[in-house]
């Protein structure tokens, strides 16, 4: 008797993340396919030779997927976003105060 995963979706081979990194001119995106059971820290240091990440210190960025903050072990999903988060260079509520007064 044979087994075939054929049609069974917990069988899949791989799957496809999105990792984005986002400037204030640019955001540049890389897709990825990974092998299940795959973590962020994974799938960013597959990107260690493609630019611009090649140049980011991808192990002290701080991460997220969809938004929301996430250690890099954590395990992705197939159709996962990966968010790079850049430092701020002040604070979004001081930011906010400044162009309420008319400030840039």
């Amino acid at each position: 008797m044979t087994s075939s995963n054929a049609g069974d979706p917990d069988a899949a081979t791989e799957f496809h993340v999105e990792v984005v990194y986002a400037l204030p001119e640019k955001a540049h995106r890389a897709n990825l396919t990974l092998p299940p059971g795959s973590t962020v820290a994974q799938a960013l240091a597959s990107l260690a030779d493609r630019q611009p990440f090649a140049s980011l210190d991808l192990q002290q960025l701080p991460v997220g997927i969809y938004g929301e903050r996430v250690d890099a072990a954590r395990v992705l999903a197939d159709g996962d976003r990966i968010e790079l988060y850049r430092p701020l260079h002040t604070d979004p509520r001081e930011a906010r105060r400044l162009r309420l007064k008319g400030r840039p």
